[in-house]
């Protein structure tokens, strides 16, 4: 919104005086006659248009703060919050380079110097390029930044991995790490991977599920190069697979239940705490079974905590607890439940009564028209 001349001399004046400045100082520097600046402060006239960069500029503010007289205070804090941001963004990019770069020269002329050829210094070199990806890298103004940066860092990740299996010899601990690494991008990334791809509009409202398959395989697949690594494939459908599926079966149906359970959400929330309940006292007992080891140790009794008893104690005092839980969840549901289905009745029954009513009052006007006999 346009000034007056008035409000338009009175900010100019104040302005002038916040940064220090005379009328004669403001006409110097702008190359105007001193009245001129007496003018516009007195509101008796406009500078000319040519002059209201320069004016904007002196005062300290932007052009639309000068038209409208005012001054965006919220604007100006952004803009200079901006300019913060960018010189500490130009600042950090400038520092964290120099230090990887004086790493990588510095090891470089070390290695050499001291072994005559280099061998150490790829790790230190593929190390810094890892380290330059997950600090520096996402600091860049690039299109996509987050999914370089993850495809950047996988790329140095296993490219040191394949350094050092190189310079010191794989073993079992290469392929392991290698799987650990798979794994952990499948879990972490996996689900907006899924939210970003192009699937088919029938599995689009089953993306947690989907992911959670993924994860699934993924695990197994994992158990099955550590076991293979390790010399011990026979191990993988039992006792591995078996375990994996003892601790996976709570997290299924929880996420099932999530997903797919009509109602209130306070009711998938009390299902997949009183599913958390039973897990909590089913599935050690269950994987102790599975490795033959003796499941003693879940004897309870709350008037003595000792060895014997301590592991059952908590159990049971976790369970007692989450099901307290889950039942509070369930009430909770079920009166909002009541609610909602009240709140939809009563709309109901005005609407009806609503359509009633516009029925009897066109019957009614119907009746007044019609013409007499």
């Amino acid at each position: 919104m346009h000034s007056t001349k008035h409000d338009f001399g009175k900010f100019v004046a104040e302005r002038r005086r916040s940064v220090g400045l005379t009328q004669r100082e403001l006409a110097r520097q702008l190359h105007v006659t001193e009245s001129a600046v007496s003018k516009w402060e007195r509101g008796l006239s406009y500078p000319d248009i040519t002059s209201v960069p320069a004016l904007a500029k002196v005062l300290g503010v932007s052009s639309d703060e000068l038209i409208s007289a005012s001054e965006n205070r919220e604007e100006r804090h952004d803009r200079r919050d901006a300019k913060v941001y960018r010189r500490w963004r130009a600042a950090l990019l400038w520092t964290t380079s120099l230090a990887y770069g004086a790493a990588i020269i510095t090891s470089f002329i070390v290695n050499l110097s001291v072994e005559h050829t280099l061998s150490w210094f790829w790790v230190v070199l593929t190390a810094v390029a890892l380290a330059f990806t997950l600090t520096t890298l996402p600091l860049l103004g690039i299109a996509r930044r987050g999914w370089v940066t993850l495809a950047s860092a996988t790329f140095w990740l296993f490219a040191l991995l394949g350094v050092v299996a190189l310079l010191y010899g794989a073993g079992p601990w290469l392929p392991i790490s290698i799987a650990a690494v798979a794994l952990t991008i499948v879990i972490c990334f996996g689900p907006i991977l899924l939210r970003v791809a192009p699937l088919p509009a029938g599995l689009r409202p089953h993306v947690m599920v989907l992911a959670l398959a993924i994860d699934t395989i993924a695990i197994a697949a994992f158990l099955a190069v550590t076991l293979a690594a390790l010399g011990m494939p026979e191990l993988w459908l039992s006792p591995a697979l078996v375990i994996a599926a003892i601790g996976l079966v709570p997290v299924w149906i929880i996420a099932l239940v999530i997903r797919y359970l009509p109602g209130p959400g306070l009711y998938g929330a009390a299902v997949a705490v009183f599913v958390a309940a039973v897990a909590s006292i089913t599935v050690d007992p269950l994987i102790a079974r599975v490795l033959g080891e003796d499941s003693a140790a879940t004897a309870v009794d709350l008037s003595t905590w000792n060895v014997e008893t301590i592991n059952g104690n908590v159990r049971l005092l976790v369970f007692v607890g989450l099901c307290v839980v889950a039942v509070a969840l369930a009430a909770g549901g079920f009166v909002l439940d009541l609610r909602r289905r009240s709140a939809q009745r009563g709309k109901t029954a005005r609407r009806a009564k609503r359509d009633r009513l516009s029925a009897e009052l066109a019957a009614d006007s119907a009746e007044k028209n019609q013409p007499n006999d």
